[in-house]
């Protein structure tokens, strides 16, 4: 089975870089005050945590305005980001940090290991074709203690392969019932990044991919409510979501979560020789 994301992964990337709007997709909730804003291709998600605004992730430089309409669709205030959370460092998903940390003076969040991670040269790979923005960090993950912004609480975890610092979230979320709904992200699944020959020509541990198959079984015992991938179509989101963009319980699903891991963790495992 192919890939999806890496399935004509080129013409996407080109698409992203010069004509973004063609990848535009409105918002929709994901859980209780979550929603996605990114767009088809890569995912970006706010958080209203009753005490401000939360960001996971900030896609590529080249859409930055395609986030910021989806936030003021939403009825948000950009100005209002009080944290951005990064997943990792690849280009994708930083892109629009420094402008919506110029709009906010938002706190920027990533782990130790990707901040290092970002200025070597395997994380320069897209040829030019996005434009790799400046990071700075404000604070670093520390799995060991629950993060609390407002009335919402995150875990942290490691989860090495896709990058050396890729982190997974386990969101906790309160409906207006008192119902809590724990969303799971895994902080970066793509393969494309722990083939052996990718291995070989940017000089990575080629012990990432085992780790990336070690951490999806170990993973596969935390419950999840809700699964949201960081690239869409890695855990086909857009197609487990409901007609209404406002209703998120298509998206619950308690068994999603154990599905998805093994999924990635086969494509893994299909790279070992």
């Amino acid at each position: 089975m192919a890939d999806a994301i890496t399935k004509n992964v080129g013409k996407v990337w080109w698409t992203a870089a010069n004509r973004p709007w063609e990848l535009h997709c409105e918002p929709f909730k994901l859980a209780p005050n979550m929603y996605y804003i990114g767009n088809t291709w890569v995912g970006a998600f706010l958080i209203d945590t009753g005490d401000g605004l939360l960001l996971i992730d900030t896609a590529i430089f080249e859409c930055t305005y395609d986030l910021l309409q989806n936030i003021y669709t939403l009825g948000y205030n950009p100005k209002d980001i009080k944290n951005i959370l990064l997943t990792h460092c690849h280009v994708d998903h930083i892109g629009g940090v420094p402008q919506f940390k110029s709009i906010s003076g938002a706190k920027v969040w990533i782990s130790r290991e990707d901040m290092e991670f970002y200025s070597h040269p395997a994380n320069q790979g897209t040829d030019g074709l996005f434009k790799l923005m400046p990071l700075e960090a404000d604070s670093f993950y520390d799995d060991s203690k629950e993060m609390e912004f407002g009335n919402v609480r995150i875990r942290t975890r490691l989860s090495p392969g896709h990058t050396p610092g890729t982190t997974s979230f386990f969101i906790d979320l309160k409906d207006d019932d008192g119902t809590v709904y724990t969303v799971g992200i895994h902080g970066g699944v793509g393969t494309n990044t722990m083939s052996d020959k990718y291995f070989e020509d940017t000089g990575l541990d080629p012990a990432l991919r085992q780790q990336f198959i070690d951490g999806c079984e170990e993973m596969k015992k935390i419950h999840v409510d809700i699964t949201v991938p960081s690239h869409p179509a890695h855990g086909d989101l857009m197609s487990r979501r409901g007609e209404d963009p406002m209703d998120f319980k298509p998206l619950v699903d308690e068994s999603e979560w154990a599905r998805f891991l093994q999924i990635r963790k086969e494509f893994a495992e299909q790279l070992n020789g």
